[in-house]
């Protein structure tokens, strides 16, 4: 097996697939479809000739699995359309929506009523709550809709509701509720029945800030521990950036560029798109791991001072990042500390005299958050994954470039491809290289 086929058989697998979706409202909307040259006009030329509005255009796009996906734009966009066909709450005038490889498009009543109880649930704006029953029939709902034992659907009902933090809540009603507290029991009735797909149309944004953020941290917990898949509709742009592993920005029914937080930020594919994120600054989006530098030399704790001090010479090198078997990050040595340790144990391990106050980054931390911990040190942060394998190093002279925006020469619309074969890699990693602290004094 090549490293291609072993790229797409480990790529996770496609559960959304969106294809040259249309919505045009109004009578006879095929009248746009059937002609070239309304096709490919703008919506406002279309419904200045024909009266019908062009709500979606030739939108495609694809989820992955476990993936929250955004859906970001303006009012009048047309993402919250664009949402509702996928559940079919509202039905497109052309295209593919395909969930798992089927075409939802083709299915019975009886199918689209199983989807719904199965397989995708839906999160509103508006909590969409029974004022008159309470919060744990609210969250048992669309279970005993689909026929579940009561004493069943109650129990699933209180797992999710202590999900969301609402443990000790479940007797009371609604009315009796805040509103971010209201939009818990919204998510714990749309993850009671264990669906496959998240649909969510802008749940947040009815919220106070303060209480936006916290929902907006607890969904990421959530994700985190169940790893749905996730369609998340939003106007905002910080919200988008915070949540979304990939961000599709919509304008006048059509998406002008999908990609990474950090695609977006610093590439943007059009003047349109850069103007939107002109105020954002890549230290929110740009995570270690995108740039960070392969460690210049690594010495292994078992060495002694002598052949540690000769690779660091070699290297023309005043400092190294020691690790253990399997390169598990152990801390920093200086050569000031090896030849102390020469001089004063010399058959004593490397390991014995590490600094191991130099801070570290997780591969997916934000630049914006390095900044008071690299200047609290001369040396490069190490970037440390969970499993404690040291993957990087990043400089403060490269943490502060990075941070800089990169703007493209050419901010014209470019092709997005949205059906590339699984597996292929979406951004580029910096290729920086990183410079040490001055010289120490070799004795």
């Amino acid at each position: 097996m090549n490293h291609t086929e072993m790229a797409e058989e480990n790529a996770p697998a496609t559960v959304i697939q969106v294809r040259d979706l249309w919505k045009v409202f109004g009578s006879k909307p095929e009248r746009v479809l059937e002609s070239e040259k309304l096709r490919s006009s703008s919506r406002q030329a279309i419904q200045k000739e024909t009266g019908l509005v062009v709500a979606l255009k030739d939108i495609s796009f694809y989820v992955n699995q476990g993936e929250l996906f955004v859906l970001m734009g303006l009012s009048g966009s047309g993402k919250s359309t664009l949402i509702r066909c996928i559940s079919r709450l509202i039905e497109p005038t052309a295209g593919e929506i395909l969930i798992d490889g089927e075409n939802v498009l083709e299915y019975t009543p009886q199918q689209l009523r199983a989807m719904r109880r199965h397989r995708v649930s839906m999160v509103f704006q508006q909590y969409g709550l029974l004022p008159h029953r309470s919060v744990i029939e609210n969250a048992a709902y669309g279970l005993t809709i689909r026929g579940v034992d009561r004493e069943e659907a109650f129990a699933a009902a209180r797992k999710t509701l202590d999900k969301v933090g609402l443990k000790g809540w479940e007797d009371r009603h609604p009315a009796a509720l805040s509103g971010g507290m209201q939009q818990r029991v919204g998510i714990a009735r749309a993850l009671a029945s264990d669906p496959e797909i998240l649909l969510m149309d802008e749940p947040f944004s009815g919220l106070d800030p303060l209480i936006r953020r916290q929902m907006q941290d607890e969904l990421i917990d959530l994700q985190n521990e169940l790893h749905k898949t996730i369609l998340f509709v939003t106007h905002d742009l910080d919200e988008a950036l915070k949540l979304g592993s990939r961000i599709a920005i919509m304008k006048d029914g059509e998406i002008v560029q999908t990609g990474m937080p950090e695609d977006v930020i610093t590439q943007p594919s059009c003047d349109y798109v850069a103007e939107f994120v002109r105020d954002v600054s890549p230290a929110k989006v740009r995570t270690a791991g995108s740039v960070m530098t392969p460690p210049e030399v690594l010495l292994y704790g078992w060495m002694g001072p002598e052949t540690a001090a000769h690779m660091l010479r070699s290297a023309k090198r005043t400092f190294a990042f020691v690790v253990s078997i399997g390169d598990k990050y152990l801390g920093l040595i200086t050569m000031s500390q090896l030849l102390e340790l020469r001089n004063n144990q010399p058959t004593k391990a490397i390991r014995n005299a590490l600094e191991r106050g130099v801070p570290t980054a997780k591969p997916d931390a934000k630049l914006g958050e390095l900044i008071l911990p690299a200047t609290s040190s001369p040396y490069p942060m190490p970037v440390v994954d969970d499993d404690g394998v040291l993957v990087g190093e990043i400089s403060n002279d490269l943490l502060l470039t990075s941070m800089a925006r990169c703007v493209p020469e050419t901010t014209q619309p470019e092709d997005i491809d949205v059906s590339r074969p699984k597996g292929q890699k979406e951004t580029q990693q910096a290729k920086t290289h990183s410079s040490g602290p001055k010289k120490e004094e070799q004795s």
